[in-house]
């Protein structure tokens, strides 16, 4: 376990952890169930520092530092695919050309808007929960917004299907076995159930059912999944969550 959190640290942040890691595709595979727990930690992180901003800002806008924080942390490594599968995914081409203008470096219209719409998503939803919920629930969802950004990538490796254009470590995540991605789910519900109670539990639904949705999607229009394509649904996990959230925040 430790050796799956340890790589996952390595993959997904840019946090300096010189620590070598022998067979690290194998390891990354067979270490699915801990994904979600390695997003916890650092949403956690996060949260603690999402804490200590609220002493001196308003709540709101210390959701506005999160975003800012997280960035920082990961590199905008979730934005980078999201704008790069908007780009490829809209752009009304064929198989083909969609994959070339996802693997182009440059920023295009439609991912700069998948960017400006994300970010308008996120801070406006956060407003507005912000106002209904307690510093420590804000600080508890915090945590929980942070940590399913790798729920959301596990949710797609449960029956995942591979694009034939990727190779090496993408290639390989169709040998992972389906209760591994499970475990990463039922650990990812008994933590939100706890911290956002039923409310989070619908959230948590919402953008469960919806992946359904975009894998068909994905499917159908490359014939699998490629790292763009995957690490997008991260932050598209984040903004669904938070949407239904602000929902029934009131109830």
């Amino acid at each position: 376990m430790i050796t799956s959190l340890i790589l996952y640290g390595q993959f997904f942040t840019r946090i300096p952890i010189p620590v070598p890691i022998d067979e690290p595709q194998e390891k990354f595979n067979k270490g699915i169930q801990y994904l979600t727990l390695f997003g916890l930690i650092l949403g956690a992180l996060e949260a603690l520092v999402f804490w200590g901003l609220s002493f001196a800002f308003p709540t709101w806008l210390c959701w506005i530092f999160l975003l800012v924080i997280d960035g920082m942390i990961t590199g905008g490594f979730h934005l980078d695919a999201l704008a790069d599968t908007a780009d490829g995914m809209f752009s009304s081409r064929n198989k083909e050309k969609m994959y070339e203008i996802m693997k182009d470096s440059r920023l295009g219209t439609m991912g700069a808007l998948a960017l400006i719409y994300y970010y308008l998503i996120m801070i406006g939803t956060t407003y507005f929960i912000s106002g209904h919920l307690s510093v420590l629930q804000n600080v508890f969802l915090a945590a929980i917004t942070i940590m399913n950004t790798k729920t959301g990538i596990s949710l797609i490796f449960l029956r995942i299907t591979n694009s034939k254009k990727e190779k090496g470590l993408l290639k390989s995540w169709g040998e992972i076995a389906p209760w591994r991605a499970i475990g990463s789910q039922i650990f990812a519900v008994i933590v939100i159930f706890l911290a956002l109670n039923w409310k989070g539990l619908i959230a948590y639904v919402a953008a469960a059912l919806f992946v359904l949705v975009y894998k068909h999607w994905i499917n159908k229009q490359l014939g699998g999944f490629t790292g763009d394509t995957l690490g997008a649904y991260a932050s598209i996990c984040q903004a669904i969550f938070l949407i239904i959230f602000a929902a029934v925040v009131k109830l």
